[in-house]
């Protein structure tokens, strides 16, 4: 008989009260409040946390893996867009099946490290060799941590999608890749490249998730045609649009209007304010604009929004660390979501907002879901983005599968006297 594991005094959000977390074949049988004691058994595993905060495992909605950890290699001198998309195309063809691998395993180790059990990351295609590169290197890279962490793969559909790209689309459908992607807006004909990707889309039966309007230009409005092609095609629910920017360089009332018609096409919102932060702004001078979509606004309107790394130490961002507390962090900032209920809502675009837009079955702090957590080194919810807990316990399935512990040595006249 295999044995229980009972996480004993988990603090988790929304209870007032610590909690006892039962654990049986890889999934929670019971959450129930916490026992004073318990009789120990050669069938229980109790793991006592001491009020420790539990929070679901991270899920990384929207990442990069295979630009990741190419900088200094690639660098961006203008910290532009445009240079970053130009310098990456240039040096990607370079990159061979192993080279990528190592670079993925290596940043979703990071992730782990920091408590995420689940990331979807945009796969580039500007050439056909690089495709199958990448594709290969993913599905190495799937294979070898299956066990670790959940992996999904968005393709990046190219402005000019010709037969022969179609094929290669296809052809990606069938090798691995889950979802269709793409960043119309900065197509020569975002309408045409568009609805290419939704006629796509539609005809594989193949979820959509897009990086739209990441300008700072009010006229840049592509989200507008995909809430209209996500009717239209009745996507509501299976359409996710990262970065949208440009909303926050509207007026008011126009936003207003665009806002209400993403709540009406259910399209859930993707902020990425590592690499906004970095990349947009790059034309002003004195007051430079934060860069981040209207986070605040969109979550007013009970519109889905989660929060995510998407590019680290690459030329669209040289610096991250897989982090998902440090993203909820900038968001926290960026965004002005500073009280303790929002505080919560950024630890919900961390965890459940993310798992719905992947729709992961069986996710989160419940019975019968799947034992997929992070302990961290703080018994207070509030105080999470103030320390950003160095130690942290990644669980996956029920089981361990990564401690980080921090280790402080104060030299005998320097300790303080009251440590």
């Amino acid at each position: 008989m295999k044995a229980r594991t009972v996480i004993h005094n988990a603090r988790i959000v929304g209870s007032p009260n610590l909690k006892d977390l039962t654990i049986e074949n890889g999934r929670f049988t019971s959450v129930t409040k916490a026992e004073e004691y318990i009789t120990k058994s050669p069938q229980l595993h109790i793991v006592d946390v001491n009020g420790k905060v539990v929070l679901p495992g991270f899920v990384d909605v929207h990442m990069h893996l295979d630009k990741a950890l190419t900088w200094p290699a690639i660098q961006n001198y203008s910290g532009t867009l445009y240079e970053a998309i130009w310098r990456f195309e240039d040096a990607q063809n370079q990159m061979d099946v192993n080279s990528i691998t190592d670079r993925m395993t290596a940043t979703i180790l990071k992730a782990i490290k920091h408590g995420t059990t689940a990331i979807r990351t945009h796969l580039n295609y500007s050439t056909s060799s690089y495709l199958h590169n990448v594709i290969e290197a993913f599905q190495k890279v799937q294979s070898n941590l299956s066990n670790y962490i959940t992996l999904e793969a968005v393709l990046m559909c190219p402005f000019d999608i010709t037969k022969e790209v179609e094929k290669d689309i296809r052809w990606a459908i069938n090798n691995g890749i889950n979802l269709l992607g793409g960043a119309p807006h900065l197509s020569e004909n975002p309408k045409t490249n568009l609805a290419k990707i939704f006629e796509l889309a539609v005809s594989l039966d193949a979820n959509i998730d897009l990086h739209i309007d990441e300008s700072d230009d009010p006229t840049v409005k592509s989200l507008e045609d995909v809430c209209n092609w996500t009717i239209q095609t009745d996507y509501q629910g299976r359409v996710v649009a990262g970065h949208c920017t440009s909303l926050s360089a509207m007026g008011e009332s126009e936003a207003h209007e665009l806002m209400s018609l993403v709540r009406k096409a259910q399209i859930g919102i993707v902020t990425l304010p590592s690499s906004n932060l970095f990349l947009m702004g790059r034309q002003d001078s004195g007051l430079i604009r934060r860069g981040l979509t209207r986070v605040k606004q969109l979550l007013e309107l009970n519109i889905p929004v989660a929060a995510a790394s998407d590019n680290i130490q690459d030329p669209f961002h040289p610096y991250g660390k897989a982090d998902l507390l440090q993203i909820a962090l900038l968001t926290s900032y960026g965004a002005h979501l500073t009280t303790e209920e929002e505080m919560e809502k950024l630890m919900e675009m961390i965890t459940y907002v993310p798992a719905e837009l992947m729709n992961l079955q069986g996710y989160g702090i419940g019975v019968g879901n799947w034992a997929d957590f992070v302990i961290l080194d703080t018994t207070d919810i509030k105080m999470i983005l103030s320390e950003l807990p160095t130690s942290r316990e990644t669980w996956r399935r029920g089981q361990p599968i990564c401690q980080v512990s921090e280790s402080i040595a104060w030299e005998s006249k320097l300790k303080p006297t009251f440590i």
